[in-house]
């Protein structure tokens, strides 16, 4: 079968032999003319769009990419908006190449991959969008790194790896590009102490449990939750708009609100959530200091109202 007659028809470039080429790399890989329009993609990005109920009508040859983009965007995806600042850069020449590492996960897979905005050097000059799934390394680093850098007991990350994240979030390459804000919180659990009084430290540890499975039920993939020690708790959630920070402190202070069962009864614990919105650069300690002071204002305002 000849590749003329093998590929939809309105994906057959002039050059067969670049469709060939295109449609032989195993990353999911689309063609863009210099307004950002798909003009061809490859089988990857078809297998891709087919398997995760996606639809050609929206995100293949014909669509705008910038579009797609700008849509997903409005949805909250800090990450598209990285792509298409990428797109827009690469197209206007100031770089030949834009890539950085989001998380993509689906109701049953959780994966990472890297997009790679490529220029082709044409006149006018096209674009080469790629993603490229990076996720058998990442659980390899992730495995790694869960050896080295977690609590034992609620298996969240440690002082440490916290500190690192920060770190990374607030001086990475991409960050810096795009300049998006990093959400930083505290949380310190409000009636955790009786629980070990009444109920013993094994009943608190469980207790400790569930608050960190809650916390992950309500925060994204890529954002890292801490357990700095008792009852005291960090989140670093990068690429995140005050909306979007907003929104995660009321997922956080509903889920934490929910009563817990301890040996049987229901025992409300409850959580204040301290917050702040670090940008691009801005000093580590600093930011620890302002998410710790908001998060101590919460909590003296919730002593007052009682």
């Amino acid at each position: 079968m000849s590749l003329d007659t093998a590929m939809p028809i309105e994906l057959v470039p002039s050059d067969t032999v670049a469709l060939g080429i295109l449609d032989a790399m195993p990353d999911a890989t689309a063609i863009l003319d210099r307004d950002g329009t798909i003009i061809a993609v490859n089988r990857t990005w078809r297998m891709f769009n087919a398997d995760n109920g996606g639809d050609d009508a929206k995100t293949g040859v014909g669509v705008n990419y910038l579009d797609v983009c700008a849509r997903s965007g409005a949805q909250g995806c800090s990450d598209a908006k990285l792509v298409a600042t990428g797109i827009r850069e690469v197209l206007a020449g100031q770089t030949v190449e834009r890539d950085f590492e989001y998380a993509c996960p689906s109701p049953d897979v959780g994966r990472w991959y890297i997009s790679r905005i490529t220029a082709i050097d044409l006149d006018p000059p096209d674009v080469m969008v790629s993603h490229i799934n990076v996720t058998r390394r990442k659980m390899a680093e992730e495995d790694l790194e869960r050896r080295a850098s977690r609590d034992a007991l609620t298996g969240l990350a440690n002082r440490e790896l916290f500190a690192q994240r920060l770190e990374d979030a607030l001086n990475s390459r991409v960050t810096r590009t795009e300049a998006p804000a990093v959400g930083l919180l505290f949380i310190d659990l409000d009636r955790f102490k009786p629980v070990n009084d009444t109920y013993g430290h094994a009943a608190g540890d469980e207790v400790l449990q569930c608050v960190a499975a809650r916390f992950l039920q309500v925060t994204r993939p890529h954002d890292t939750v801490a357990r700095f020690g008792g009852d005291e708790f960090a989140i670093v959630a990068p690429r995140i708009s005050p909306e979007g920070l907003a929104s995660l402190v009321r997922r956080l202070e509903k889920a934490l609100s929910e009563p817990y069962l301890v040996h049987g009864k229901p025992v409300k614990v409850g959580a204040s959530v301290g917050s702040y919105l670090a940008a691009p650069g801005d000093d580590i300690q600093a930011c620890l200091a302002r998410a710790d002071k908001a998060m101590y204002a919460v909590k003296r305002a919730r002593t007052v109202a009682r």
